[in-house]
């Protein structure tokens, strides 16, 4: 099953990654919008996205992952073009935004919505399954 770390902000995801520098498993980097005491994003395409992306971690994702589920903030903080989650490396316009951390895949806002995408996704980071992509 895969592990889940919840991260609140760009400091926090950053350490955390430190951790993970020197693995051998896949960790993947879930970016959405903070949630209110509700557990309701204000984000309205993170909350569309959620329940489909949940069902691909729980199906998809490989069974040793990371995933590192990242709040990036209130709506405020997230508009701002000087938030740390829009620069290199990252590169973060969007969310709901799901990385493969220092590999190339990404799916960003309603990519997140099709299943199909996801399954793939998964299937291309997996370095279990995949052909030809080096982590």
């Amino acid at each position: 099953m895969p592990e889940y770390v919840p991260a609140r902000g760009f400091k926090e995801m950053e350490n955390l990654l430190r951790l993970h520098e020197n693995r051998s498993y896949p960790v993947y980097i879930y970016f959405y919008g903070e949630k209110d005491k509700q557990g309701r994003s204000w984000c309205p395409d993170c909350v569309a996205a959620e329940e489909t992306i949940m069902t691909a971690f729980r199906n998809n994702a490989p069974s040793d992952c990371v995933i590192l589920v990242v709040d990036v903030g209130n709506r405020e903080f997230w508009m701002s073009k000087d938030n740390d989650f829009r620069k290199a490396p990252y590169l973060v316009d969007g969310i709901p935004a799901l990385l493969h951390w220092k590999g190339v895949e990404r799916l960003d806002g309603d990519q997140l919505l099709k299943k199909n995408l996801l399954e793939l996704f998964f299937e291309e980071t997996d370095s279990r399954t995949s052909k030809g992509v080096t982590q």
